[in-house]
């Protein structure tokens, strides 16, 4: 049984261990000459105990829940979210800060240890029922299996007419040091001014040092997108950011797209298995794909290594995160009507408790739908 896994982030290296501590023979094909950089996400996981409760009937892989200290780079205790008006709402969450260019390689390294093999700065395109490689290896290659861990612009995705049901997030990041911010806490500011569509954030990397980045959708913008002067705006301008960030010095920028709409209609056609981000395995709600990305990264290796019916993959990825992920989607449908004013986001802040504005970003509606909905047209 050979399977050709596509892409070594979470999801593709997660697929990689697992198929081959399963008995296959595995080819793990990454186009990046250096395996977790560039960085294209702030960094945030939340704790185990906090992820059973997220995922509640998903297996979570032992990489996710023991993440080792040395990519650990500071510990969170809540998350807090602030209005337009600067009006902020808090609750518990326990999270890992994670150094990204480390727990990726932490994972490929262990898919190479298990006995993947691991091939770097190589493309790797669809041709047929086969894969092409270009690159530092060139060739054509067979598989039983091939699993598409290839990002939110996924080859393998296109070429099974797999489509991205909504329009993708667009981010943009940087790492600053200088700052003088809580480092107990994960924050998201909400905002037409500051996050058309989405939020902007401030992740504390232990010391001195933060994630501060953008995320935002293009048709909440009028004219002309620049999402650098937004970026440069929400820095220099939040009047609660922009304090805290004032005296930092940004040491590096990330850019990245976040398919935050839902799975596209198909995940598996034939002999090809989507995962992660080319499968659109992040919660609407938030736009956090790590730990989803890492299940389903699982559930396509185990799958692709059983010899039978790659059918079940679809069934297996909704049992274990149909639930959390169904829920996002609907409650962000809901949500962008307020994205568009305000008004209405400072309504929301206004009418739900902190507790509830939990449970809604773990994509559960624990209110009537009719109500929310009927209150964010108001």
């Amino acid at each position: 049984m050979r399977i050709i896994v596509i892409g070594a982030g979470p999801a593709g290296s997660t697929a990689a261990e697992t198929a081959a501590r399963l008995g296959a023979e595995v080819v793990l094909v990454e186009k990046k000459m250096e395996i977790g950089s560039p960085v294209q996400c702030g960094g945030f996981i939340p704790e185990a105990s906090e992820l059973r409760d997220l995922l509640p009937d998903a297996v979570l892989p032992e990489t996710l829940v023991g993440i080792p200290e040395r990519c650990i780079l500071n510990r969170t205790k809540v998350q807090r979210l602030y209005a337009p008006s600067g009006r902020s709402a808090e609750f518990p969450v326990a999270g890992r800060c994670v150094d990204r260019r480390s727990f990726d390689r932490h994972l490929a390294h262990r898919a190479a240890r298990a006995g993947a093999q691991l091939i770097v700065g190589t493309e790797a395109d669809v041709c047929g029922g086969s894969i092409r490689l270009k690159g530092r290896r060139e060739g054509i290659i067979d598989a039983d299996a091939v699993i598409g861990a290839d990002g939110p612009s996924s080859k393998v995705a296109r070429a099974i007419g797999a489509v991205q049901r909504d329009e993708p997030g667009i981010c943009l990041e940087y790492e600053m040091v200088g700052v003088d911010i809580d480092r107990d806490a994960a924050e998201m500011y909400f905002g037409e001014r500051w996050a058309p569509g989405g939020y902007a954030w401030i992740i504390p990397l232990g010391g001195d040092v933060a994630n501060v980045g953008v995320g935002v959708r293009r048709s909440y913008i009028q004219g002309k997108m620049d999402l650098a002067a937004i970026l440069r705006r929400f820095v220099e301008e939040h009047p609660h950011a922009g304090e805290l960030l004032r005296n930092g010095e940004t040491v590096a920028v990330m850019r990245g797209i976040v398919p935050a709409g839902g799975m596209p209609d198909l995940i598996q056609r034939g002999k090809f298995l989507l995962a992660g981000d080319a499968a659109g395995h992040v919660m609407a709600t938030s736009g956090g794909g790590v730990p989803l990305a890492m299940v389903a990264g699982r559930i396509a290796g185990e799958v692709a290594s059983a010899p039978g019916n790659l059918q079940i993959y679809t069934q297996r990825i909704e049992r274990e995160l149909g639930g959390p992920l169904g829920g996002s989607v609907m409650i962000r449908r809901i949500v962008d009507r307020a994205m568009r004013s305000d008004r209405s986001i400072e309504m929301i802040f206004s009418l739900l408790d902190p507790m509830t504005m939990k449970d809604i970003q773990r994509g559960r509606l624990p209110a009537p739908l009719e109500k929310l909905r009927s209150l964010l047209t108001v």
